[in-house]
């Protein structure tokens, strides 16, 4: 009899045991997974900055160039050279021309009407 009762015992006990170490593993292997995540994000936040500074000094070269930073200085500050004449276009007509210009539809051709009448066929399906 205490050898059955000692038994029960040891079988909780170890039954306690591992469920301890399951909780401690399975919580171990989620903070890895979760530090993994951050890892490469932070890896892609990276490259990003990277790809934004080559962008930044492609500029930086750019505008060392004489010829481009005029160009630019007339287009922000509306300078101009000198003997260059300069032609001022009132707001209100730049803006009509951005309206007509947005309003222009391009006709579509006749492969691009009979997709969008079979994406518009599956779309009803669904």
């Amino acid at each position: 009899m205490r050898r059955i009762l000692h038994s029960k015992f040891l079988l909780i006990f170890l039954l306690i045991l591992a469920i301890i170490v399951i909780f401690y593993f399975s919580r171990q292997i989620l903070s890895e997974r979760k530090l993994k995540m951050e890892y490469e994000a932070i890896l892609n936040k990276i490259e990003a900055l990277k790809k934004e500074n080559e962008t930044l000094e492609n500029e930086i070269e750019r505008l060392k160039n004489q010829e481009e930073l005029e160009r630019l200085a007339r287009e922000l500050y509306v300078l101009k050279k000198s003997g260059e004449k300069v032609m001022v276009v009132p707001q209100e007509i730049m803006q009509q021309l951005e309206e007509q210009s947005s309003t222009v539809q391009v006709p579509k051709s006749f492969w691009e009407e009979i997709i969008d009448n079979i994406k518009g066929f599956f779309k009803d399906l669904f």
